[in-house]
């Protein structure tokens, strides 16, 4: 199915939106590795019209293979969850790029709560050599960290699947508590995590 938005056309899945200070709306593009997908950031307005597009797809610095979820903190720094790379890639608002930060496993899902913590999650890196998502060093689950230094000060292990073939979750929110949702399509639910 091809989506359409104004005069840019869609043609790979969007996987991720997040609104800028300014009300101007972000969408990742390129889910998905059997074939070959936009992997890019598009820009609008709040209104709906079409801005730019930035990244493209492959493996340098400003680059995204198969981004999977986006947010913004407080500086309008946007995160996109690179997990084709198998890291998280810092831009600013206008697409230069910042960062590339491979602590965070394959990420699936980011979020930033309003104290500019980080939260990550990694469905799907594997310890298996032979396998296509091998991800030496890194176990699934949430990592958290500040914005400003990239280091993970807290990992939170996933829950044991009912079945061994699924997958944990996949996406994340943080509410102004600081609770944590995530959500799982494999086992259709959501997981919640308070702090003690």
């Amino acid at each position: 199915m091809n989506a359409s938005a104004g005069n840019v056309k869609c043609p790979s899945t969007t996987t991720g939106v997040a609104v800028s200070s300014n009300g101007d709306i972000y969408i990742s593009e390129g889910h998905g590795e059997a074939k070959p997908n936009n992997s890019r950031i598009m820009v609008f307005t709040k209104d709906g019209k079409f801005v730019k597009t930035f990244a493209s797809r492959g493996t340098g610095d400003g680059q995204l293979r198969s981004p999977h979820a986006i947010a913004f903190d407080s500086q309008d720094r946007l995160y996109v969850a690179d997990r084709g790379n198998s890291r998280v890639v810092v831009f600013d608002k206008d697409g230069k790029f910042l960062a590339a930060w491979k602590q965070f496993g394959r990420p699936s899902g980011v979020a930033v709560d309003k104290d500019d913590m980080l939260y990550v999650i990694d469905s799907q890196s594997s310890i298996n050599q032979d396998a296509a998502n091998y991800n030496p060093g890194c176990k699934r689950g949430i990592r958290i960290d500040s914005v400003n230094d990239g280091k993970v000060m807290y990992f939170i292990p996933p829950p044991v699947p009912p079945d061994p073939k699924m997958q944990p979750p996949i996406g994340i929110v943080v509410d102004g508590n600081g609770t944590i949702y995530s959500a799982s399509d494999d086992q259709m639910d959501i997981k919640k995590y308070v702090k003690d």
